[in-house]
């Protein structure tokens, strides 16, 4: 039912204003968290699922929607009991998810097309290698040179050096289109949703009423423009994705519907959506412009508030959003690492220890690594080095090697990548940000965040404190602060600032930090001996819709999938005619489209070639005729 539609049902009950607790909810790569918190931001009651990840063929990773729903439900409701507070007590909810995990659904019923697409997926390697070597895209770089020269705006700068990676989600959702025939046809329709975790979950919630994401959630997909802060036109335009298919731009702060009572038994007010790091930014109280702080999580993360300003990179530290609320919009320069936790489990899967827990006391056991040097390259070396074809793996290895040195060795490559991510985003910071980052501690989150060798080494290498709160969920204390604030428990970000606990300060062994740099030099030169390992993935090759995205396939896991809802017979009108799609019709039109796909490689080319020649025009008679003004 849309939300200007009239119902001749029982209206549901009105939130409860007088409620004093704020449900968050954290829905990470592998755990799924539900936190209870009072207006103290004291936690109340927690529950918690693991995330079922599906590798249906190399190099998938995907999730199943309706396990993920379930699992949503029954930890809110866990979250709730475990309280000791009944839904009613609840005066709002805040989302802190995942980026760059996406779905796409059928706007006429809302059933998905096919399972989530996480951020770890790789299925669209081959037209991200694609992309990135192109014409189209050399078009684009050196356009945006030229731009540059000119008119030295930093949109272009950044331009001028971009290139697509598999974590962001353009590329994936082209593979999409390209791949299955159902929903290219029908988002050329209009009949085609594309949501990341946010937005599917809002739309879930509301019944269909909401179909929005947040600004934070948005920059993480690569096909939002952080300079315009809005969704990206040309490169819809070039990739042929109809903006129908996005949704609305909201606020992180402020009315995103009421979860329908027939879920909890009474409404509860949606009043925050936000990125996992934004909502890490946002919990450890990096408010200012120049803070810092670390998740140590699956991934790695280091995030600096820039402010008001989208920071260039030409390093691959990308400009993305922590959050907007009444104050603004919250620019954040970040730089990933994607194996940090998963070294952690790695360690623990092949049996160095038996618990994570124990590899701060065994790697302290060693005076040093020996020569040991591990390289976390599981999924290549990210910003600065960018080589998605390094491998990983140790170097240095004697007969006088213990169990102890490769975990000390694991642990230090951990740190050592920390380093090299903050020592690049210094060395393009301006002046007035480095000094303000200088001048606050770091701040850490994440489970991994519990290591205490870890973190001390973290500190001394940077040579500056690092701070770790008392609970490194900070993410889901993140979303409850700004899910507060937009019910009204909190009036402004001053307020929140006692309420955040330090556990621990970590402070520089300066004593130390010229030895740990010389290792890491020594390091590094290990790293080089990882790079431009794999000369190209077998895992490419893939050109073909998987099982299940044919029409008829689709089509019969939609009406299998209404029938698990109890929605027999519902929406049938809306299916796919699949008479349609198996008549001589349809088959001359696609042997026409077939043809046409000739020319269309040729013909997008010059589009875009030529959207880029009209855009270096226009900037340069706008910015002559501005100059003469």
């Amino acid at each position: 039912m849309g939300a200007s539609e009239q119902s001749n049902h029982t209206p549901d009950p009105s939130p409860n204003h007088d409620a004093q607790y704020i449900a968050s909810l954290d829905l990470g790569t592998t755990t799924l968290r539900c936190f209870i918190y009072n207006r103290k931001a004291q936690l109340c009651g927690r529950a918690e699922k693991k995330v079922t990840l599906l590798y249906p063929a190399p190099g998938r990773v995907e999730m199943d929607p309706e396990e993920l729903w379930g699992k949503f439900m029954a930890v809110m409701n866990a979250a709730i009991s475990n309280a000791g507070v009944s839904p009613g007590d609840i005066r709002c909810l805040g989302l802190s998810t995942q980026r760059a995990t996406f779905i796409t659904w059928d706007r006429r019923n809302g059933v998905p097309f096919h399972n989530f697409i996480t951020w770890k997926d790789i299925r669209a390697d081959a037209l991200v290698r694609h992309w990135n070597s192109c014409l189209t895209m050399k078009a684009i770089r050196f356009g945006s040179s030229l731009l540059y020269l000119f008119v030295r705006s930093k949109r272009y700068l950044a331009a001028s050096v971009l290139k697509f990676m598999n974590i962001q989600v353009n590329m994936r959702l082209k593979w999409v289109l390209e791949n299955n025939e159902m929903v290219k046809h029908l988002a050329d329709e209009g009949h085609v949703m594309f949501g990341t975790i946010d937005t599917w979950l809002i739309y879930r919630l509301t019944e269909g009423k909401v179909h929005a994401t947040d600004y934070s959630n948005a920059s993480g997909t690569a096909l939002y423009d952080p300079y315009l802060e809005d969704w990206n036109t040309f490169f819809l335009k070039v990739f042929q994705m109809p903006k129908s298919l996005f949704p609305e731009l909201r606020d992180s702060v402020g009315d995103w519907g009421v979860c329908s009572a027939k879920f909890f038994g009474v409404p509860i007010p949606i009043t925050a959506v936000v990125s996992d790091q934004g909502a890490s930014l946002f919990g450890s109280c990096s408010f200012e412009r120049g803070d810092v702080k670390v998740t140590l999580g699956t991934g790695a993360f280091l995030d600096v508030n820039t402010g008001s300003k989208a920071h260039t990179s030409v390093k691959g530290i990308y400009p993305v959003h922590g959050w907007k609320d009444k104050d603004g919009l919250v620019h954040m320069a970040e730089a990933s690492s994607n194996d940090n936790g998963t070294v952690i489990e790695w360690g623990q899967m092949i049996g160095l220890y038996e618990k994570a827990s124990e590899t701060s006391e065994l790697a302290s056991s060693v005076k040093g690594s020996e020569g040991v040097f591990f390289i976390p390259g599981f999924q290549g070396i990210q910003a600065p080095v960018n080589d998605t074809t390094a491998t990983g793996g140790f170097l240095g290895l004697s007969a006088s090697t213990t169990r102890a040195h490769l975990v000390r060795a694991m642990l230090e490559s951990l740190a050592f990548r920390i380093y090299q991510i903050y020592r690049a985003m210094l060395t393009e910071a301006d002046h007035e940000l480095l000094s303000l980052s200088e001048k606050s501690p770091l701040r850490v989150d994440g489970g991994v965040a519990q290591n205490d060798f870890l973190v001390q080494m973290i500190a001394t290498l940077t040579g500056r404190p690092v701070e770790r709160p008392k609970s490194t969920e900070v993410s889901a204390l993140g979303a409850a602060f700004l899910a507060g604030m937009g019910a009204g428990i909190w009036k402004s970000r001053k307020e929140l600032i006692p309420l955040r606990e330090v556990e621990k300060t970590f402070h520089p062994q300066f004593e130390l930090q010229d030895h740990l740099l010389n290792q890491m030099k020594q390091w590094e030169k290990a790293l080089q001996r990882c790079t431009k390992w794999h000369s190209k993935s077998g895992l490419n090759k893939e050109s073909k819709a998987p099982k299940g995205n044919t029409i008829w396939e689709a089509v019969g896991q939609k009406k299998e999938t209404m029938l698990l809802q109890g929605r027999e017979g519902e929406g049938d009108d809306d299916l796919p005619d699949v008479n349609y799609y198996e008549s001589s019709t349809y088959h001359a039109s696609q042997a026409s489209r077939k043809e046409g796909r000739k020319f269309a490689t040729e013909r997008n080319m010059i589009n875009s070639f030529s959207l880029v020649l009209s855009a270096i025009l226009f900037c340069l008679l706008s910015s002559y005729f501005y100059t003469w003004l």
